[in-house]
């Protein structure tokens, strides 16, 4: 406007630091960064001021940072921002595993497996077939159905198909979404080449993610 002279290079580099901090959610890297560069540590009060303001108005309107966004929107976000992305990270499928199931042959008699059945403290049996790929399930209910000296009845008779199945690779998130999807509680896990594992439970893993979460409670705070 005329009024006074405004020397336009201290603006430009106020401009630089502010774009730094509010886009990388780094103020004092922003501040530091443009000081060294320019060598203009004359204007260390402006820089801070302007990189503040900037910093502040796009912490909240964006939760995260240019460089934080795409691990969060990938879900492999590990921070303070998100405590449960965080500790379902550090969970391992492959360490959840329950194997303590009695695995049936599909060919196999339910007569000849009774006993076997009515001492497991289980409910449900996963059925192999010959080659060691998971066929289905068969559930103790059923079996007690049947009469305990029927010799005609096979495991293959009694198989129902699972509602889903899991991956021994897959993250917690998907296992997660998984049984919430299907209203499971209890999933089989298999490998790649489709034989059986062994069992995930929604037992299992909220007691490994309350015990995670209680551990980090002191670093993550």
């Amino acid at each position: 406007m005329g009024i006074a002279h405004l020397n336009v290079a201290n603006f430009i580099v106020a401009g630089m630091a502010a774009s730094l901090s509010a886009i990388m959610h780094a103020p004092l890297t922003g501040i530091f960064l443009i000081a060294e560069i320019t060598g203009r540590y004359i204007l260390m009060v402006p820089l801070m001021i302007t990189s503040a303001i900037a910093y502040l108005i796009n912490r909240g309107k964006n939760k995260y940072s240019i460089y934080t966004r795409p691990l969060a929107e990938s879900g492999d976000l590990m921070s303070h921002e998100d405590k449960d992305s965080t500790v379902l990270q550090m969970m391992k499928l492959k360490h959840l595993i329950e194997k303590d199931y009695l695995s049936l042959h599909e060919d196999e008699l339910i007569a000849e497996k009774m006993t076997d059945i009515l001492q497991s403290k289980r409910n449900i049996f996963p059925v192999l077939g010959n080659d060691g790929g998971f066929k289905g399930l068969v559930y103790v209910e059923d079996v007690l159905k049947r009469k305990m000296d029927d010799k005609e009845h096979t495991v293959n008779d009694l198989m129902q198909a699972a509602p889903a199945a899991i991956f021994e690779d897959s993250s917690m998130k998907v296992v997660l979404q998984k049984m919430e999807k299907d209203n499971v509680w209890l999933l089989p896990v298999l490998d790649q080449e489709g034989r059986y594992l062994g069992f995930i439970s929604k037992t299992a893993v909220f007691n490994k993610y309350r015990a995670l979460l209680s551990r980090q409670a002191d670093y993550l705070a």
